[in-house]
């Protein structure tokens, strides 16, 4: 994701991770679930693409940190940042 900075180290840097998350299949899976059917929970999401719990954290992890999807509370479940997922496809080269 881009973010307004005037560091070029920093861009780079969140350029280079938008492009790794592009190329992983399951993230972007995870993403497309997400935007499709709306907030989901953790368990639903490691069931509907039969992935291990700790991989599934893992995933989950990777697209929290760069705000791409956000974790609700009450009732517990992840959703998508509508506004970071569009900048991210803003990477995509195919």
């Amino acid at each position: 994701m881009h973010e307004q900075t005037g560091n070029k180290i920093v861009e780079k840097l969140t350029i280079e991770r938008s492009k790794q998350i592009l190329s992983d299949k399951m993230k972007m899976d995870i993403l497309r679930l997400l935007e499709k059917e709306g907030p989901s929970s953790f368990k639903d999401i490691i069931r509907e693409f039969e992935i291990s719990q700790p991989t599934g954290t893992n995933h989950i992890i990777e697209l929290e940190l760069p705000g791409l999807i956000e974790k609700k509370i009450d009732p517990q479940n992840y959703n998508i940042n509508n506004d970071r997922y569009s900048v991210l496809l803003k990477y995509k080269t195919d």
